[in-house]
């Protein structure tokens, strides 16, 4: 019995010292598919540049990475002095096309010296930005307890459609003992449907639930029948099915937009983002006839393109054009500017925690100390 005990003891260490030994050995390849797992890059925009842009031409241990949202010369110099061999920047330091590598560009030479040392280079960006947990649910973090609802401005889709769902059903429920009752035929329904899924079940700011089904086309009349035997008149009016290519993925998407529990002065709000980003100041433009704010709709870094035609009493964003400004001020929207970056560089401290998680301890990550916003207030 003890000899069988002993043997046991000494395959589990055998086991927990290979184990350890392989987290400890990851290679490029496994560290860069850990990151897609995180923060796919399907997720991210179009017209982006995102993954691994710079891969040393021989097999790499990556076993120190270091974190910044640019990568500048003073920040490639920290990555060498700290002997990385990973650098995961925000932004891509690679966007247009590159016609040659030389030491006149600054950007060129970076790429040259991250050649030179092996260093591969790595960067989510806007992957990061549509990302549930993502960037800008961290920039919406700032208005913490004072938050009722906070979604995605625009909606992320999955690449491929999954297991035959090609049909998205959204039903709105009450809070009532009838609803109640819906939501646990809803649910029966879904479980006796191999290929239905309950995607997403939240609140509303309109005294009701939510309820959004992926479902395979031969489900669909039995949920319309379950919810117009419902008490609440014309129920089936109020739900919305989309047919799906690639099906959407409640909470990830581009932008947030904020309902608040009460409403604040946008004094308030302002000292919100300015304690959450750690800035001194910020620029302000303010609404015609501006109110108390209820609503706010955010984009870190450049939002314009995203928050444009967006109703909310405040934008916040790193940066909009004067036009861009002057119009969202007419149309009663007051607008808060933080600079580009500093929108964007607090979030690499969580997400350090979470690639160290996800990563073993084995692997370093350090935040760059180097990194900044180019410009000040003087």
């Amino acid at each position: 019995m003890l000899t069988n005990c002993i043997r046991h003891l000494v395959r589990h260490r055998i086991q927990l010292q290979n184990y350890s030994r392989a987290m400890s050995n990851l290679t490029l390849c496994s560290v860069i598919d850990e990151f897609n797992r995180l923060a796919p890059l399907s997720l991210a925009e179009p017209w982006d540049n995102v993954g691994l842009l710079v891969e040393p031409s021989s097999s790499k241990i990556v076993k120190k990475i270091l974190l910044t949202n640019d990568l500048t010369p003073s920040v490639m110099q920290e990555a060498e002095d700290s002997s990385v061999d990973l650098i995961y920047s925000y932004h891509p330091p690679i966007f247009a096309p590159l016609k040659r590598i030389s030491a006149a560009n600054w950007k060129e030479n970076i790429i040259a010296k991250c050649l030179e040392n092996k260093i591969a280079v790595f960067s989510p960006h806007t992957a990061l930005d549509a990302l549930k947990g993502g960037v800008n649910d961290w920039l919406a973090e700032a208005f913490g307890s004072h938050v009722a609802s906070c979604e995605p401005l625009t909606t992320s889709y999955a690449a491929f459609p999954r297991r035959n769902c090609t049909h998205m059903v959204e039903i709105p429920v009450p809070f009532n003992p009838e609803g109640k009752k819906l939501v646990r035929s809803i649910l029966e329904l879904v479980a006796s449907v191999p290929e239905a899924r309950l995607e997403e079940h939240i609140s509303t700011a309109d005294g009701y639930e939510q309820m959004t089904i992926m479902a395979p086309e031969k489900a669909l009349p039995s949920l319309i029948e379950l919810v117009n035997h419902c008490s609440f008149a014309n129920a089936s009016r109020y739900v919305r099915i989309i047919r799906v290519e690639k099906p959407p993925i409640p909470g990830h998407g581009m932008g947030r937009l904020i309902r608040l529990k009460e409403p604040v002065t946008i004094s308030h709000a302002i000292e919100l983002v300015k304690s959450h980003l750690k800035l001194q100041h910020v620029r302000l433009a303010i609404a015609h006839n501006a109110k108390d704010v209820n609503t706010i709709a955010l984009c870190a870094g450049s939002g314009a393109s995203v928050l444009k035609n967006v109703k909310a009493d405040v934008f916040l964003t790193g940066e909009m054009s004067h036009h861009e400004v002057l119009d969202a001020v007419q149309r009663g929207t007051s607008v808060i500017l933080c600079e580009h970056s500093n929108t964007e560089r607090g979030f690499l401290t969580k997400w350090k925690d979470v690639l160290t998680s996800a990563l073993g301890e084995s692997i370093q990550i350090i935040v760059s100390v180097n990194d900044h916003d180019p410009l000040h207030v003087v």
